[in-house]
């Protein structure tokens, strides 16, 4: 049984919360030190309080200039700011830093919000402070996508001094971009951005090594598991863990040594079963040859037959208890490096019978790895199994043909 607490489920649950833990102490910390890195402050103040600075400078040089200069003072600011600016006065008239032209959309929102009694007026003209604080509590924000082509238009009101000693009227400040952040003029996405590679580091630092922990003992028992397929049943697998995989490990040493004893039972098996034929089938081949030494005529063919085959059945004996002794021994199996050519006439000589024609085309610089008498063994099965059912097969030619030619690597 596996232990709750030593279970892989709750090891990747644990590791989870962890994940989950560190990240919200890192966010904590960024915040503890961003204090004004929220929501809000992200996406409106920051570009609210670039766009009062901005204001303020751009309403004092037009209160020292005549209005046909405020398109170049709009520009000038824009080349500093890298973005464009409009001013929309209440009237419903505006100046562009550029040709281009204000949307209605923006028009009529801007319209929308000059309509408001401003937050300063006569009573706050004598207290200034009051009246700028007025202004960055209760300023409205103008915020708008326009599309042919892509714009993004950050604005908000301002007052603006037209005349000396006179009520300051209120205008509409627009920055325009054709970017989402303004190239960081509406906010600043370093940070965040900062942030975002901090939680993927933090991720990817704590779940490397805990998917490195999973994967790696599970690649071993991949390669174990496929020597074993391959009939290797020697192999083990170490894995001293008390989760799933540990488990498994133990599971796949136990079958293992279960499937080798049953193997190892099965060739003993046949082993034995062939070596106890071969006493009796030779007391049959002696019986018949006494047998066909004391018949006449018909009848001795039809023992000359039985005892042909009763030579088969000897040698199919014989060729069981070779590949059992091989199989119980395979350690003891020299591979060496030999030619083909020879182990193949040492079949056909072995196997061929009077009037069968076998044709041996095989290159001489062939050369294998294998046992000598082994690969002989196994072509001559080969060869006697074709002589016995095609040998017959051409009456004016080879009817069996033996090919073994290099086959060339293609590039």
């Amino acid at each position: 049984m596996i232990r709750p607490r030593s279970s892989l489920f709750t090891k990747i649950l644990s590791w989870f919360f962890l994940n989950l833990i560190l990240l919200g102490i890192a966010l904590g910390v960024f915040f503890t030190f961003q204090p004004q890195m929220n929501l809000y402050s992200a996406f409106r103040q920051q570009g609210a309080n670039r766009m009062r600075v901005a204001g303020m400078l751009i309403s004092y040089d037009m209160e020292q200039a005549p209005q046909s200069e405020w398109p170049s003072i709009l520009a000038r600011h824009a080349k500093i700011h890298q973005v464009d600016f409009a001013l929309i006065l209440e009237d419903g008239s505006w100046f562009f830093s550029t040709d281009g032209k204000i949307p209605d959309p923006v028009l009529q929102k801007a319209g929308e919000i000059l309509k408001v009694k401003p937050p300063w007026d006569r009573s706050n003209l004598a207290d200034p402070s009051r009246a700028v604080k007025a202004e960055v509590e209760n300023r409205p924000n103008l915020v708008m996508r326009t599309g042919n082509p892509t714009r993004f238009w950050f604005g908000n009101r301002g007052p603006l001094f037209l005349k000396p000693l006179q009520h300051p009227s209120s205008v509409m400040f627009l920055a325009v971009s054709d970017s989402p952040t303004g190239h960081g003029f509406f906010f600043d996405p370093l940070p965040w951005m900062i942030v975002a590679v901090a939680v993927i580091l933090i991720s990817v630092l704590l779940w490397v090594p805990m998917v490195r922990h999973i994967t790696r003992p599970l690649v071993r028992m991949t390669r174990t598991a496929e020597q074993i397929a391959k009939g290797r049943f020697d192999v083990s697998i170490h894995e001293p863990r008390a989760d799933e995989i540990g488990r498994l490990a133990r599971a796949i040493n136990h079958m293992t040594a279960h499937l080798s004893d049953f193997v190892k039972g099965q060739k003993r098996f046949l082993g034995d079963v062939a070596h106890e034929l071969g006493s009796p089938i030779a007391r049959v081949h002696f019986g018949l040859a006494a047998l066909e030494s004391r018949t006449q005529g018909e009848n001795r063919e039809r023992v000359a037959g039985i005892m042909e085959d009763a030579d088969h059945l000897s040698q199919l004996v014989n060729e069981l208890l070779a590949f059992s002794r091989a199989e119980m021994n395979r350690t003891s199996v020299r591979l060496e490096s030999m030619a083909l050519l020879p182990a193949v006439d040492a079949a056909v000589k072995r196997e061929t019978a009077p009037g069968a024609g076998v044709m041996i085309s095989v290159d001489p610089e062939i050369r294998v790895m294998a046992s000598a008498e082994l690969l002989t063994r196994a072509l001559a099965n080969v060869i006697r199994n074709a002589v016995k059912y095609a040998g017959q097969g051409k009456k004016d030619g080879a009817a069996i043909r033996i090919e073994a030619k290099k086959s060339r690597m293609r590039s």
